[in-house]
């Protein structure tokens, strides 16, 4: 059968009054050439050439054709034209959009989406313990996780070769333990993926290597983050005696029980994962269980500090501080 690629217009990209037409593909926009040079230095140095007599046009306006997909330059230029598109955070965005704006706001410079998508970005794959925990996000990426793997893996991994790209490192540590608590059955689908919705999703031989490093010593960290349920000690100002030790003890098996029969490493997530709070809070003493949460929390801190080492990348001061560089004005 035939395939008919006559261009065609997009009519919500279509100024009547609009002196330029883009061609992505077979999408064609009319746009405000004047508008694109004033936030694009590619587009300005692009616009400024002057045409030949003969020049291509539509409807008397001057055709300029992009290489990049038509998907990525509707979202891009209606971030641009439509100021109520793709607003900052706390203002709910697509995932999708996300990506196709950090991608043509970097190529074509337009520096403050490039800023606003990282952002949005950012509040997905924290850099804190404390962003991790919360529900900061202000995008639909969240709402991947905790769906059939085959949802929330080409995402993830499409942030991943995102940033790489773009070199927004900082994102990493969270991407990746998220790809890392898969299963043995969902592993190889990591190692397949090739596409998100249209955007390229593939982990690169190093990074195919990176995960399963990770979700190895993942597996290890779970241990260290419960190991204050094994040691002896208490609180010193205890007055449960016996009562809290046993309660420790349940408490202990019963994520043990947990780790033997989850299908990912979850060291971040055990004790919370497992239900023992409850159980603690109602058997221990007031003492004792503030000492355990305390202890709870070390732990899961020191997981967290551990993250970036063991994807190959610099400490979370490091990836805080390019962070920051990143998304300043």
């Amino acid at each position: 059968m035939d395939v008919d690629n006559t261009p065609t217009r997009d009519e919500e990209l279509w100024f009547s009054d609009g002196g330029l037409v883009v061609q992505a593909e077979q999408s064609l926009f009319r746009v405000y050439g004047g508008i694109l040079a004033a936030r694009s230095p590619v587009f300005k140095d692009m616009l400024s050439i002057t045409q030949p007599p003969d020049a291509e046009t539509i409807e008397g306006c001057p055709v300029v054709r992009l290489p990049d997909r038509a998907a990525d330059i509707t979202v891009f230029f209606r971030a641009i034209f439509d100021s109520s598109f793709f607003e900052p955070h706390p203002y709910e965005v697509s995932f999708q959009s996300v990506l196709s704006i950090i991608r043509c706001s970097g190529k074509y410079e337009v520096g403050y989406l490039r800023r606003r998508a990282l952002v949005h970005l950012s509040y997905d794959l924290p850099t804190t313990l404390s962003g991790y925990d919360g529900d900061n996000s202000s995008t639909n990426f969240n709402s991947f996780l905790g769906s059939p793997a085959s949802r929330w893996i080409p995402p993830c991994i499409a942030a991943v070769q995102l940033a790489r790209q773009v070199n927004a490192l900082w994102v990493l540590p969270v991407a990746f333990h998220h790809l890392a608590t898969t299963d043995k059955k969902t592993t190889q689908k990591v190692l397949d993926c090739t596409s998100f919705d249209g955007h390229p999703a593939k982990l690169s031989g190093d990074d195919q290597f990176v995960f399963l490093t990770c979700s190895l010593l993942l597996i290890r960290l779970e241990h260290d983050a419960v190991s204050f349920l094994h040691s002896a000690d208490s609180s010193p100002k205890c007055v449960g005696g016996t009562k809290c030790s046993a309660a420790c003890l349940k408490a202990m098996t019963r994520v043990h029980r947990y780790m033997a029969g989850i299908v990912g490493p979850v060291p971040l997530g055990l004790c919370g994962s497992a239900g023992i709070w409850p159980d603690l809070s109602k058997t221990c003493c007031a003492q004792c269980y503030g000492f355990l949460k305390a202890a709870d929390a070390v732990a899961r801190q020191e997981v967290w500090d551990k993250l970036p080492s063991i994807c190959g990348l610099p400490p979370w001061p490091e990836l805080e501080r390019m962070k920051a560089d990143a998304l300043k004005c």
